[in-house]
Parts: structure tokens; sequence; C-alpha cells
């Protein structure tokens, strides 16, 4: 935790400036400016102001703070009165900081209050009395381009190309549905990606959408072009403007191997005897998340023999999905709720029949189970024949910029 309490007010924060690259004008995006919000006093002589400033540490509220820096209780409660009206202030965190202004009276003029990277929320006293005002401090978008081959994975290639490793998951997000990223990557496969990093007061606090991207598997290229929704979404298009998105995943979750494979007739590990085995068995540690491939309502969620804890999901009138041996279920997973593609449906356990943790998933098409690693899933919707113009200009700029690194102004 750190304090200070000084007589003098508090200086503008440099913004750090950034070069624009060409991309940008892709992205439809400009830099902006981040200003710091200013809260004088009025009418008080600077001299006369008590300014206090602290971060709040683990277990600390932002009135603990306020009374162990000097300011009068009561004082500290009306002010908080005012500012509870904007923010909860029970979700402060450890790392969120004020600035309060006080003159010598004790009356607290002004109190700055920041939450997180962007959140500031100001208490003033004017004539009419205290009023809150909140405000959020802009992000600073840049446009990046990253490239590798792999050794092993892509996430070890991401480290070996010098460059954040999240973007791995990034890049399997956008081709996810095209390349499984656990078992289809080879050694030499190749990988191109142009991103957005974002920025607050010159500090990175995330990545923004992928531009563009290319992974060559085997020598097979798997291209997808960001293209921006009319309601601000970005969705992802081969070269032709047909949908890289899937109906369904390739995978529910990420995992070592796989253990089984689809069969008519597969010897039993515990019953000792042959049978059919209708999914597929991903060996993964306990507690690895599994996500749905679909979206879809939730048709069983509770126990179900040697499946132990089970959840099934109906996709649409072709197709539903099934989660065996989990070891618990996702937040709020029973029968009736629907999901989304990619949310937590459960856990990797080793519940009923199981000799070890694994996930038993299985895909049923008109009720009788298929091999989930031979489906051809229909893919999403392709661009809109309207918009169609737009997206091969943008696909012709974005390709560009994969090829040519110069053109992604890095």
């Amino acid at each position: 935790m750190r304090r200070h309490i000084k007589t003098t007010t508090r200086s503008s924060a440099a913004v750090s400036a950034f070069l624009v690259v060409l991309l940008v004008a892709l992205m439809g995006c400009n830099e902006e400016e981040t200003a710091e919000v200013e809260t004088p006093a009025e009418n008080i002589p600077l001299a006369s102001l008590q300014v206090v400033e602290d971060t709040l540490s683990s277990g600390q509220s932002l009135y603990t703070s306020l009374v162990s820096g000097g300011i009068d209780a009561s004082r500290a409660v009306q002010v908080l009165d005012v500012l509870g009206e904007s923010v909860n202030l029970r979700s402060c965190k450890p790392g969120d900081s004020y600035t309060a202004k006080i003159p010598d009276d004790g009356t607290i003029m002004n109190l700055c209050y920041r939450r997180g990277l962007r959140e500031v929320y100001s208490v003033r006293l004017d004539s009419s009395g205290y009023g809150v005002a909140a405000d959020t401090i802009p992000l600073t978008v840049l446009t990046r381009r990253v490239e590798g081959v792999l050794e092993t994975c892509l996430w070890e290639a991401c480290l070996e190309a010098g460059e954040d490793p999240q973007i791995a998951l990034k890049l399997s997000d956008v081709l996810g549905w095209e390349i499984d990223f656990v078992t289809d990557p080879r050694k030499g496969d190749s990988f191109t990606m142009i991103y957005e990093e974002l920025y607050c007061e010159g500090r990175k606090v995330g990545l923004g959408d992928v531009i563009g991207a290319v992974y060559v598997n085997e020598g097979d290229e798997h291209i997808a072009i960001g293209f921006a929704e009319p309601d601000g979404t970005m969705e992802y298009y081969d070269c032709d403007g047909n949908s890289v998105r899937r109906v369904f995943l390739k995978s529910p979750l990420n995992y070592r191997r796989i253990s089984s494979y689809f069969s008519h007739r597969r010897f039993h590990p515990i019953l000792k005897t042959y049978r059919p085995h209708y999914g597929v068995d991903y060996a993964a540690p306990t507690g690895t998340p599994v996500v749905t491939i679909g979206d879809g309502r939730v048709t069983h969620a509770g126990w179900n023999g040697g499946m132990g804890n089970y959840v099934e999901i109906r996709h649409n009138n072709i197709y539903s999905s099934c989660y065996g041996h989990l070891s618990r279920y996702g937040r709020g997973v029973r029968g009736g709720v629907r999901v989304k593609q990619g949310q937590i449906i459960g856990y990797v356990g080793s519940t009923g029949l199981s000799t070890g943790p694994h996930l038993d998933f299985r895909v049923k098409k008109y009720g009788s189970y298929v091999n989930p690693l031979t489906i051809e899933y229909p893919r999403g919707e392709p661009v809109d024949e309207e918009r169609k113009e737009a997206f091969f200009a943008r696909r012709d700029l974005v390709l560009k910029g994969l090829k040519y690194r110069e053109l992604a102004g890095m």
C-alpha cells in the first residue's frame, strides 16, 4: 500500500505517444488522447488544500483508507454515500486508488476515485451540495503483426517469436473451427496474425480483435479475415466471404491426447467385455474446463450410470452433444437452461465407470450416435451480398498486411 499526504495539486499524467500504423485505417479507429479528469476545488487557495492519496490494499475498503488517512469519519461517510449512487463500493479491489482534496476546515471538497484501469468517479462539493460524475479513460489501440514457425506447439512458437503467448489463444479462437490446435499442428507449420493491442495511459491492458490470420498446416492454408458486423462485433470469413466459424466447435476442451476413439466394438477396461464405444475419450487433468460445442438447451444435467456426472445438450432438430465422467458442473448448468457456444458446462473428472480422468464426448445426429471426429459441421452465414464489395476491399488490404511486414507498419 502506498500513501501520500501533500499540500500541492496533483500533476497531470503524461500520455505516451504511439506510432499509428497503416492498418489502423482497416480498423476504422483513431488513436485517442487520454485526458485526466480535472477536479479543482473552486475558490480555495491551492496552498491551503491538503491532498490525501492512497491505493487500496487487500482487504481494505475505501472508508477505512480514508479514515486512516486522517479524514473525519462522518465526512467520509457523507461523501461515500454520494459516490455509492454510481458505483458499488463493496466491489472495491486492491489497486483501486483515490485522491481527496481537503481545505483547512476538514471538508472534503473533492474525491476522485479510480476503479480499475479506466473507470474514474469524481465527487465534488459546490453551492448545491455534493454531486458525482463518472468518466472512462479511453483506450489507445495499436495494430501488431506476428509470425512464427512451430517446433512443438503454437504456444511455444509464440514464446519463441518473443510475443505474448496469449495470442495463441486468440488464433485458436479464430481458427478453432478449422483446426484442432491440439492434434492437427505439425512441426514446420507456420502462422501469421495481425491483431490489436490495447493500451491505457501508456500501459498495455490486453488484446483486442484479430484483424486477420493465416495458419499453414501441412501445406494447407487456413485464412481468417476479420470483418466488423453492423452491430460492431467482429466475424471471420475466408477469402471468398464464407464464414470460418462452424455451428459447432471441433473440440469441447483443451486435452493432452485422445485415449479412446469412436468404435462399434471396443474392449471395456472395467467390464472386461467388448461393447460399442460411441464417443471419443479426451484424456485431460481433473478440473479441465469443458465447454459446449454449440448453442443449445440442456436436456440432462445429473448422474447417468456409467457415464457418471453427465450433461446432454440439444442444439437443434438434428444434433445433440453429450459430456460424461465430469467431476462437477459449470455454474448455473441444469436441465432446461440455454447455453452458448464456448460456455463452460462442466469439468473433467473420473466419475462413473472410468479408469482415470477424461471426458467421454459424444454427438447424436437425429438421435443416433455418430463419430464426432468425422462430422463435417455446417458453416455459419456468409457475408451479406450487399456488404461483399466492402468485405473484398478489406480482404485485399488484410492479405497484403499478412504477406508483407512493412504494410502492417512493423
